[in-house]
């Protein structure tokens, strides 16, 4: 089963930002957010700089601050739909060993699950039998 395109999926295309606008967007928020880390791994004890300033700003520990990433963030969507408007955006360095490509819409950039930033915010997660009791 492979990847439908857009059109075939019957799902309305639109560019949700530019290849120019999604670097000038990761550009500002590396810069003016702490976006990172930018060589990130899963492994324990790697980016301890990064990890240890992000755990500094949100006032957790740098075990919390490791869980905090933009995979588990109320900004970040990876949904199949998500995932094949961002495939109009032409990958580049920054989407190298970063884990799968998500859309922050808070920034308004292509962002990835290993990444995380000082906005992050808890994302609500409702359950299927939550979404039956409504």
């Amino acid at each position: 089963m492979g990847l439908m395109k857009a059109e075939e999926a019957d799902i309305e295309v639109v560019c949700i930002v530019s290849a120019e606008e999604n670097k000038a967007n990761t550009d500002s928020t590396i810069k003016n957010w702490n976006l990172g880390p930018l060589k990130p791994s899963d492994e324990p004890e790697t980016n301890k700089p990064f990890w240890t300033k992000m755990a500094d700003i949100w006032k957790v520990g740098e075990s919390v601050a490791r869980t905090q990433l933009c995979a588990n963030c109320e900004y970040f969507e990876n949904t199949p739909e998500m995932i094949m408007l961002m495939g109009t955006i032409p990958r580049n360095e920054f989407d190298t060993d970063a884990g799968g490509r998500g859309y922050c819409h808070r920034f308004d950039f292509i962002c990835h699950n290993l990444r995380s930033c000082q906005a992050w915010e808890y994302r609500e997660y409702v359950s299927e039998d939550d979404k039956e009791e409504d």
